[in-house]
């Protein structure tokens, strides 16, 4: 018997997110709406003190949102629940003690900061040439990686969301050297690589890597690929799908992953 494609959508947020606009239920409603066998809620958790969203995650109240529509919805959908965590060296420790306390099925580690400097803006470009802001965020996503936290690193290349205005065209084989550094690392841990298409509904007509990085990924030995749309509301869910599975596909991998209680399982590829 053939084994059974699986179409996922493992980076999904809600209102248990500071910047979510839905909520679990219709974000799952509109899953099984469109077909999705996996949903993964990945809520927005940060540990900077000087973030006025530092708190905003209630842990019991996105188990409680997340049991509720297991109950109502299980029957048609898995859904998993997970994290993102916004990744700075600084607090490390805190992120460790945190998902040590607090289970997930599993962790995206993503960076949006580089020394409490929202990477890219004109805080962070200043000092900067546009090599050295794109390796200082490269820098920072391998320390991430290095941490052995995160089942998932999330939306590389996220930089190109205002790196693009600030700095012009980017061109991964220009930064080479960082991202086959950065996958080596990553070969010596069970880490996957998402398929971020968050810069096609945001209008940068990209994806998060680019195409090209995900080939090199591949090149370089990556094993594993996750797919997330990262959708903040139910009419972006599965934005793109197809496109990431053809990059993913045209990269050589025919399985994404998916996750339950931080255990592995690679499933064939839908649509």
């Amino acid at each position: 018997m053939a084994e059974k494609l699986y179409s996922v959508d493992y980076q999904v947020h809600s209102f248990c997110s500071h910047d979510g606009r839905s909520t679990i239920h219709a974000q799952c409603a509109r899953a099984v709406q469109k077909g999705l066998d996996e949903i993964g809620f990945t809520e927005h958790k940060d540990f900077d003190p000087f973030d006025p969203e530092v708190d905003y995650f209630n842990y019991d109240r996105y188990r409680r949102e997340i049991d509720e529509a297991r109950d109502e919805f299980g029957d048609a959908l898995k859904i998993r629940a997970g994290i993102e965590i916004d990744y700075q060296i600084w607090f490390e420790d805190k992120i460790a003690d945190y998902l040590e306390s607090h289970p997930f099925d599993f962790v995206l580690g993503s960076v949006h900061y580089v020394n409490r400097r929202m990477i890219m803006t004109d805080d962070y470009n200043r000092g900067r040439s546009r090599l050295t802001a794109y390796r200082d965020y490269f820098a920072a996503i391998k320390d991430s990686v290095q941490t052995g936290l995160f089942d998932v690193l999330a939306h590389l290349e996220y930089a190109n969301r205002r790196g693009i205005s600030a700095w012009g065209p980017y061109d991964p084989h220009e930064f080479e050297t960082e991202l086959l550094d950065l996958f080596a690392c990553m070969a010596r841990t069970p880490m996957a690589l998402e398929i971020n298409t968050a810069g096609l509904h945001q209008g940068l007509d990209i994806t998060y890597p680019h195409p090209r990085t995900v080939q090199l990924f591949a090149q370089a030995g990556g094993g594993r690929i996750s797919i997330g749309s990262d959708a903040h509301h139910p009419d972006q869910l599965a934005y793109a799908y197809e496109q990431a599975a053809t990059i993913a596909r045209a990269a050589g991998f025919s399985r994404v992953c998916t996750w339950s209680d931080r255990q592995l399982t690679e499933v064939q590829i839908g649509t």
